[in-house]
């Protein structure tokens, strides 16, 4: 039987995305909505820029990537209305540049070849965005659960095995993605098999 990668990468996706909201609703992880915000902002234009760069078979990924954070964000605020917020200096240049990042899609969007480059833009957005919580899950790894985000990494390496041409607009993405995951996943498993804990509780 012939597996279609792309199914099964939004399944995987799409389950990490459900395992996450879960805790947040239950107050086992405790995001800061800013950050997930600035996510939204960053996932819909990476979704928007992969889709004119023309790399197809993972842009489909990035509707998990957009509105996972989105649901995220929102549980937040319905679960959390307590509790005040502001925007850093960080999450405020990852808005401007998300902002910059929109207007190269509208510029570039009709020319694939160009677009890409509105696509790497995005992506190192997004890596600026995702640094606080690194710096967070390496200082306090028991803050967090590293199963959904462990998956959420694979959900977009399997989404690269739907790949017919290895170009780096194709590659990119999904390399990124998964990288970033498990650099955010590794402190919380290595404190969870340095005190022994159940498997159980890294879900």
């Amino acid at each position: 039987m012939e597996i279609n990668w792309i199914y099964l990468s939004l399944f995987i996706l799409v389950s990490a995305a459900t395992c996450y909201a879960i805790h947040a609703w239950n107050r086992e992880v405790y995001p800061n909505p800013v950050s997930w915000f600035v996510w939204v902002v960053t996932g819909v234009a990476i979704f928007l820029t992969a889709d004119a760069a023309e790399a197809k078979e993972v842009y489909l990924a990035n509707i998990v990537g957009f509105l996972s954070p989105a649901i995220v964000f929102l549980i937040i605020l319905i679960r959390e209305t307590n509790r005040i917020y502001s925007l850093s200096f960080r999450e405020k240049l990852c808005l401007v540049f998300s902002l910059i990042g929109y207007g190269l899609w509208l510029w570039l969007g009709d020319t694939p070849e160009l677009a890409k480059w509105s696509l790497y833009w995005m992506i190192a957005v997004d890596l600026i965005a995702v640094w606080p919580t690194i710096e967070q899950v390496f200082s306090k790894p028991m803050s967090d659960k590293p199963f959904p985000w462990m998956m959420f990494g694979i959900g977009y390496i399997v989404a690269g095995f739907a790949i017919e041409d290895n170009t780096t607009t194709n590659w990119i993405l999904p390399i990124y993605m998964f990288v970033a995951s498990w650099t955010i996943a590794t402190p919380m498993l290595f404190e969870r098999i340095k005190n022994r804990i159940p498997i159980r509780q890294w879900f």
